[in-house]
Formats: structure tokens, C-alpha cells, sequence
């Protein structure tokens, strides 16, 4: 189980937001790439630093047991932010993109 979730919603995310930085660093979108820095930095660091008995990232195990479900819960929902931010901002350049065609 814990396997198909990091097959499904980690490496996606880790991958999505290390090719929109890059895309946006190629594109010269300072402030964009710059918001999406350290989210893609956050991501790779925590893929990287999966302890070796672990099923992964989301280990349901190591977060009952240790009592990070809290602290899982207060990244989930400073992604969440971060989302809808980005999806807005995002929105407006696409919107402003069109009216100036």
C-alpha cells in the first residue's frame, strides 16, 4: 500500500515541482522559480532522507508510532497554501498572457 502511494502522489509531486523550477528558471521567471525553489528543494531533501527500514516517505507505521501525525497535518496544509497560491497565480498570468495577445 504504502509503496503505490509513493508511486502515485510522491514521485509525481517531487518530479511536477523540479520541472516547473527548472522550466521556470529556462523561461527566466525569477519570481516564479524563486517560489518554487524551496518546495522542490523540500521535496527532494525528504525523498532523499527516507531512513533505509522505511516504506517511504508517509510511513503510516513511523507516524503513529512517533506521533508525527501533527506535524504531517501542518506540512499538509502549508502545501495546501502553497497550491492554492500557486494555482491563482497562475491563473492571473495566464488570464493577463491572453488579454495582451
Amino acid at each position: 500500500m504504502s509503496f503505490l502511494f509513493k508511486i502515485e502522489w510522491v514521485i509525481p509531486e517531487l518530479i511536477g515541482h523540479t520541472i516547473v523550477a527548472v522550466l521556470m528558471l529556462i523561461s527566466l521567471h525569477w519570481f516564479i522559480f524563486l517560489l518554487n525553489l524551496p518546495v522542490a528543494t523540500w521535496n527532494i531533501y525528504r525523498f532523499i532522507m527516507v531512513p533505509s527500514g522505511n516504506m517511504g516517505v508517509f510511513d503510516p507505521t513511523e507516524i503513529h508510532n512517533r506521533g508525527q501525525l501533527k506535524s504531517h497535518m501542518k506540512e499538509a496544509m502549508i502545501k495546501l497554501g502553497f497550491h492554492l497560491l500557486c494555482f491563482f497565480m497562475y491563473l492571473y498570468s495566464m488570464i493577463l498572457a491572453l488579454i495582451n495577445d
